[in-house]
């Protein structure tokens, strides 16, 4: 399992043969320009004013066709209006970068105030960059405005995304249909239990490849419609996710903190080392 980095969302959204009849320098929409037809160059008064850059411009939707190029009204009509992906993105942008660029970042203000936003989401199709495998389920772009890009997982009955961890990033993931497990995980340091390895998590510093080590579950929750789950960089960063029987549709905001943010995941025979059940035995999957 491995989600889209920004450069694999860069590389692949534009090599989507909806960008085809575009040509170098070619303005696609008020601020979106083509450059070196690969990448999209965001000018500021769209990024800033109207947020046009969060849809992938002329990423085209196997189920909808190319988007339209002209970016929707970006303002917010009251604390409780539904959002478009437009306006979720405008308003998730200058709160991520400031939270970024702060000394001693408080993420946990900041995801209470995307889960406060995203829960005013009106859900809206992806952008297809990747159909359902063999394992049941898809992730495909929903906005893409960094640091922060939303997705759209689609997971079928009893569909697994197995035991992972977000790297430089943190997230905030709503249940829009059906029903949903998440368990959350920390990894076990000396600030929770003395002789563990001392690692500054948050600033990525992880327990080697090839060593087992071992992670705390936090929660273990089904969410049902409406229902959100988050995580931060050093806390209950690590999560194991299962589509309820009838299968769901979730979005997924994440936060980068570094370009190279990503995924690893983790191997386990998902059984306790603990009487009480909270501690497991891991290690990185090579």
């Amino acid at each position: 399992m491995q989600f889209w980095t920004l450069d694999e969302i860069e590389r692949t959204a534009m090599l989507d043969p909806g960008m085809a009849d575009h040509e170098v320098g070619e303005e696609i929409a008020p601020g979106v320009t083509i450059t070196r037809r690969r990448i999209l160059q965001v000018g500021i008064a769209g990024a800033i004013g109207l947020g046009s850059a969060s849809l992938l411009a002329g990423c085209a939707s196997s189920d909808r066709g190319t988007r339209d190029a002209a970016p929707k009204d970006a303002s917010v009509d009251g604390p409780s209006a539904a959002l478009t992906i437009d306006q979720l993105m405008a308003d998730l942008r200058p709160r991520a970068q400031k939270m970024i660029a702060s000394d001693s970042p408080d993420e946990a203000s900041y995801l209470a105030a995307v889960s406060m936003l995203l829960a005013r989401y009106q859900p809206e199709e992806p952008c297809r960059l990747r159909e359902p495998d063999q394992g049941g389920f898809s992730i495909n772009a929903l906005g893409w405005m960094p640091p922060v890009v939303v997705f759209d997982i689609r997971m079928r009955p009893g569909s697994t995304i197995h035991l992972h961890d977000h790297r430089h990033y943190n997230g905030v993931l709503q249940c829009l249909e059906g029903e949903v497990r998440c368990r959350n995980f920390d990894i076990v340091t000396d600030a929770t239990d003395p002789g563990a390895p001392a690692l500054d998590i948050a600033g990525g510093e992880v327990p080697p490849e090839g060593q087992d080590f071992l992670i705390r579950q936090n929660a273990d929750k089904t969410l049902a419609r409406g229902q959100l789950s988050t995580l931060s960089r050093d806390r209950d960063n690590i999560h194991h996710v299962e589509a309820g029987p009838n299968g769901c549709k979730l979005a997924d905001v994440f936060t980068y903190f570094r370009r190279e943010a990503r995924s690893y995941e983790l191997a386990w025979d998902a059984l306790p080392t603990t009487r009480n059940g909270d501690t497991y035995k891991v290690a990185w999957k090579a």
